[in-house]
């Protein structure tokens, strides 16, 4: 059997490629497939999760997703896993995302409902994307639907159903620096999905008695889920505090208790209460666009430049 040797004139191909040489090799081609591949490796992908809700998850993962797009010209994609599709109606208008919902959201990605017209098994995710949302250059979107509340139900008998995500992620030539999900506030398929094909998790959590309690649980949950799945790396990246009020001693306390326990890593930085955050949902912009010298978005702008030393980006 005769073996050629192939080394691509590509700067980012690093190693050499042994192939068996037929008549139908396509030496380009299979550079390229080379250098997706190792693009992928090279994505790093956040779940944003906490099994109670308020707690600023899709705030975080917007704003995240927002300034590594804007300020540090990252290459980045957010999916929106929630049912509630706040962090969608963050990006763009209601009446927008009503004329995309029932052919292009995630919902089609994840094979919902296959017998409608609009979806199929050949669904391409990039049908799904809208590509620089809201004007923001080098940020993408994959918007949800209210359907995602039956995702379990209508991937019942699928194989493999925690892993419809990660097939779709890849079999297409994606190409991202980042992936962010915004995960709904449960471990159920949805997030189940996300977690398979996810690095890290990053958990927002508001530093007063209730939301707290649950961190412990939500931690051990995911491990012991983990465990059934040989191909999930995720780890925890960290808890963000979030909504911090100043004037409650209760929210120092607890911040202070929850860096003691040490159940996960605590971000330096805190994300404060702030207006203009909230305003800035109401009017289907991200902070960091429509008000960004607020507070908020420079706590945010922190966070990310801590997120980046963090995982080496």
């Amino acid at each position: 059997m005769d073996f050629q040797e192939i080394s691509p004139n590509c700067k980012k191909l690093r190693k050499k490629i042994i192939i068996e040489y037929t008549s139908y090799v396509d030496i380009n081609e299979l550079a390229v497939m080379e250098l997706t591949r190792q693009g992928k490796k090279n994505m790093t992908t956040i779940s944003f999760i906490n099994m109670k809700g308020g707690v600023g998850k899709t705030t975080s993962a917007v704003e995240i997703a927002t300034i590594l797009a804007k300020e540090h010209k990252k290459k980045v994609l957010l999916i929106d896993l929630d049912p509630q599709t706040n962090a969608t109606l963050s990006l763009i208008t209601l009446e927008a995302w009503e004329k995309i919902k029932d052919t292009a959201t995630i919902a089609d990605v994840l094979g919902m409902n296959r017998g409608m017209s609009s979806r199929d098994d050949e669904f391409d995710i990039k049908d799904a994307i809208i590509k620089d949302v809201g004007g923001i250059k080098n940020l993408d979107l994959i918007p949800s639907h209210l359907e995602l509340t039956f995702l379990d139900l209508d991937l019942v008998s699928v194989p493999a159903r925690e892993s419809v995500l990660k097939n779709q992620i890849s079999k297409s030539d994606l190409s991202y620096e980042f992936i962010l999900i915004d995960c709904p506030p449960n471990l159920t398929l949805a997030p189940q999905n996300a977690l398979i094909i996810s690095d890290y998790i990053i958990v927002p959590v508001i530093p007063e008695i209730f939301p707290a309690i649950g961190l412990p649980l939500l931690v051990n949950r995911i491990r012991k889920w983990k465990k059934s799945f040989a191909e999930c790396n995720v780890d925890f990246l960290g808890m963000v505090f979030t909504k911090v009020d100043g004037r409650y001693s209760i929210h120092a306390q607890q911040m202070d208790a929850l860096r003691k326990k040490n159940v996960i890593h605590c971000f330096s930085t805190i994300i404060p209460q702030n207006a203009d955050i909230s305003k800035a949902v109401a009017n289907s912009k991200p902070a960091t666009i429509a008000y960004p010298n607020c507070a908020g978005v420079e706590s945010y702008k922190n966070l990310v430049k801590e997120i980046i030393r963090k995982i080496g980006a």
